[in-house]
């Protein structure tokens, strides 16, 4: 038996708003929260991991990935609107928009969960953006006048935009996949050059959340000499680095 009431699942436009929200969650939550840190705050650190000596470099290819994702949650959102709202517009819209003529893009609970996901990830992303202020940066560094951040979410979990990027990623890889979303209906996934670029962002969005997820230890580490008994105070409070009551 299905969480989601029928009428619920029968009414495609209350997609739209949760694919709008989406994508701007997913823009923001994928977008660095301040410019990227001076050579010498990263410079403290002896051996840099792969995305802090490639970090220019990430952060284009993750801007590209962003982009992605926003425009194939735009692109359903115009194309329901297109279907439900019918013109000369809506006509030119669809036939950029959905080149197979059996697409449905109608809700279902897989496509509602996925920008559920990536809409609590965004959220959750911004909100430690506005706890720690100029302190959060992409890299691994001890700005000046750098101060541990405790509150908000950190209170919670200790690396809470980690666990929030997973969150919004998983949500993101299970609206380009699942069934009822637009790059499955519309035919993209059947064709060589959608399966290579689907393939190329998950693989390198994998990447990316398993590396930070591994670097949350390191920024204990990091944390713990640069701060000392405040951190000590920190992680007896809030002991888990990712998950509550799990890890």
């Amino acid at each position: 038996m299905s969480i989601f009431p029928a009428p619920a699942l029968a009414t495609p436009l209350l997609k739209v708003p949760l694919l709008l929200g989406n994508a701007v969650c997913t823009y923001y939550g994928l977008t660095p929260a301040q410019p990227l840190p001076k050579e010498e705050e990263q410079k403290r650190y002896e051996k840099p991991d792969i995305i802090g000596r490639t970090l220019r470099a990430q952060v284009a290819l993750i801007t590209v990935s962003k982009w992605l994702c926003c425009c194939i949650s735009l692109a359903e959102a115009a194309a329901i609107l297109a279907q439900h709202f019918p013109s000369p517009i809506s006509d030119r819209v669809l036939h950029l928009l959905v080149p197979s003529p059996n697409a449905s893009l109608g809700i279902t609970p897989a496509t509602t969960v996925a920008c559920a996901m990536g809409i609590a990830g965004g959220l959750t992303r911004m909100w430690c953006y506005r706890t720690l202020g100029n302190n959060f940066t992409w890299s691994m560094s001890i700005q000046q006048e750098h101060k541990l951040g405790t509150s908000g979410p950190y209170a919670i979990v200790r690396h809470p935009s980690y666990t929030a990027w997973t969150i919004m990623v998983l949500g993101n890889f299970a609206l380009l996949l699942s069934k009822g979303s637009y790059f499955v209906e519309a035919g993209w996934l059947r064709r060589p050059l959608g399966k290579i670029f689907a393939g190329s962002h998950i693989g390198y969005m994998t990447f990316v959340t398993l590396h930070l997820l591994s670097r949350a230890h390191q920024e204990d580490v990091i944390l713990k000499e640069e701060f000392g008994e405040q951190w000590e105070k920190w992680s007896k409070r809030t002991p888990y680095r990712l998950v509550p009551y799990i890890y």
